[in-house]
C-alpha cells in the first residue's frame, strides 16, 4: 500500500486495526462514533458524515496507546482535508479561530528581525508574547546571551488552518514563512510553543527545530530553589518528543521541584481540551478532556509548557507555565500575571513596536514586506 495515496491513513486503519478497543476506552469521541476501523471502513464505502471528523481533538492519544502503533488521528485529519477540499468543511463555529490566525500573521502583529549572518531565530508563537510579554522579554534576553546574533520572528505558524484541513491556505502561509527564513540563510528555529514545534518538525523543509526548554536545560542557568511537588502536563504537540519532555522535567529539577507523574503522561497524556479546534463544535468533549486532566492532577499544581494548555487548564485548577516559574519571581509564589484577550492583542502590538525600536541592523519587516519585496534594511 503506497503512502502517496491521499487516503492512505484511512485505508491503513481499515486494513490493520484489530478493533482491540484500547483507544475507544480512552476517548469520548470514539465512544460516541465507534472504533477507528469501523469509521475507516464506513468512510471508504461512501458512508461519510460531514461533521464528525472535526469533533476529534487530533491529540494523538489513540496512537500513543495503540499496540500496533497506528495513528487514527491522522485518519481524521485526512477526512477533514477531503471534506474541506470539497467545500464541506466550513463551519461558522470556526470563524473565531480563523480570525485569530489571520490577525497573527497580519502586518499589524507579524515582524521579522534577521541580523547579519543570522542562522538561528526565536519563534515564540502567538500566545506567549500576548499573554506573558514580560516573561517573553526575559526569555529573549536570555537567548540573546546564549546565542549571540539570534534573530526573532513574531508570526503565526498557521496550525489552525492545518488542523481544519485547509491544505491550500496552510501550504501557502507556512510555505511563505519557510521561504523567507531560507532566503535569509536561517538554519535553526527555536520555539516556545509545542504546536509550532510540531509544525516546523513536519513541514519545515529541513529547518532544524528545537524548543527553548531544551536550550535552557542544557545551559544549566537555573539556580532558584522552589521546593514543592508539582505534576507535568505534556502538550499533544510533543506527545512523542521525549527529548522535549525530559528537558522540562530537568528544568523543574534544577528549580528544586519534585515531579509526580500522572497516570496518563508523555505519549499517553490527555489533551487539555483545546486540541484540534474540536471544542468549537463539541464543547462537551473539551470539558471531558479537561476534567480527566484535572482529576489526575489531584491536589498538585500542574506545570505545562504550552501557553494554550496552561490557559485552558488554569480555568479549572492551579496551572503554571514553566517559563513563568523560570523567569518570573511572582510565578514561584503562584502570582504570575497572565493577560487575556483582548489585552493580549494590545500586548503583542506594543511588544512589536518596542522591539522595532530596540533591534537595529540586518533585515527586518512584516511578513508582507519580506514576502513582497519591501524589506527594510
Amino acid at each position: 500500500m503506497s503512502k502517496d495515496n491521499t487516503l492512505f491513513p484511512i485505508a491503513e486503519i481499515a486494513q490493520d486495526c484489530v478493533n482491540c478497543g484500547i483507544c475507544v476506552q480512552e476517548c469520548a469521541f470514539l465512544q460516541e462514533y465507534g472504533s477507528p476501523k469501523d469509521l475507516a471502513v464506513q468512510w471508504l464505502s461512501g458512508e461519510r458524515g460531514v461533521r464528525f471528523p472535526f469533533e476529534c481533538s487530533l491529540c494523538g492519544l489513540c496512537r500513543g496507546v495503540c499496540p500496533k502503533e497506528l495513528d487514527p488521528s491522522a485518519m481524521f485529519l485526512t477526512m477533514r482535508r477531503e471534506l474541506t477540499a470539497k467545500g464541506e468543511g466550513d463551519f461558522r463555529q470556526h470563524r473565531n479561530i480563523r480570525a485569530y490566525e489571520k490577525r497573527g500573521s497580519s502586518s499589524l502583529f507579524s515582524w521579522f528581525y534577521l541580523p547579519d549572518n543570522c542562522n538561528t531565530i526565536f519563534f515564540p508563537g502567538c500566545a506567549l508574547p500576548g499573554s506573558r510579554p514580560q516573561t517573553f522579554t526575559r526569555l529573549f534576553q536570555v537567548l540573546q546571551e546564549l546565542i549571540p546574533g539570534i534573530g526573532l520572528v513574531l508570526d503565526c505558524c498557521t496550525k489552525p488552518s492545518h488542523d481544519l484541513g485547509d491544505v491550500t491556505h496552510f501550504g501557502k502561509m507556512f510555505g511563505a514563512l519557510v521561504t523567507i527564513l531560507r532566503k535569509h540563510s536561517v538554519q535553526r528555529v527555536l520555539v516556545a510553543c509545542p504546536n509550532c514545534y510540531r509544525i516546523f518538525r513536519e513541514y519545515g523543509d529541513g529547518l532544524q527545530v528545537q524548543t527553548v526548554y531544551e536550550k535552557l536545560a542544557e545551559s544549566e542557568r537555573v539556580s532558584r530553589q522552589v521546593p514543592r511537588q508539582v505534576t507535568v502536563h505534556d502538550p499533544c504537540g510533543v506527545r512523542f518528543s521525549g527529548n522535549v519532555q525530559d528537558s522540562v522535567r530537568e528544568l523543574l529539577r534544577q528549580l528544586g521541584m519534585e515531579t509526580r507523574e500522572m497516570r496518563h503522561t508523555r505519549s499517553s497524556s490527555f489533551c487539555c481540551g483545546e486540541g484540534g479546534a474540536a471544542g468549537f463544535l463539541r464543547p462537551d468533549f473539551a470539558k471531558i478532556w479537561t476534567g480527566k486532566r484535572v482529576e489526575e492532577a489531584g491536589a498538585d499544581q500542574i506545570v505545562s509548557y504550552c501557553a494554550g494548555c496552561t490557559h485552558f487548564l488554569g480555568r479549572k485548577v492551579p496551572t503554571a507555565h514553566i517559563l513563568d516559574l523560570l523567569l518570573s519571581p511572582l510565578a514561584q509564589q503562584r502570582k504570575a500575571k497572565v493577560s487575556k484577550a483582548p489585552v493580549t492583542y494590545w500586548n503583542r502590538y506594543r511588544l512589536k513596536k518596542r522591539l522595532q525600536q530596540e533591534l537595529q541592523g540586518g533585515v527586518s519587516g512584516s511578513r508582507q514586506e519580506l514576502s513582497g519585496k519591501k524589506a527594510v534594511s
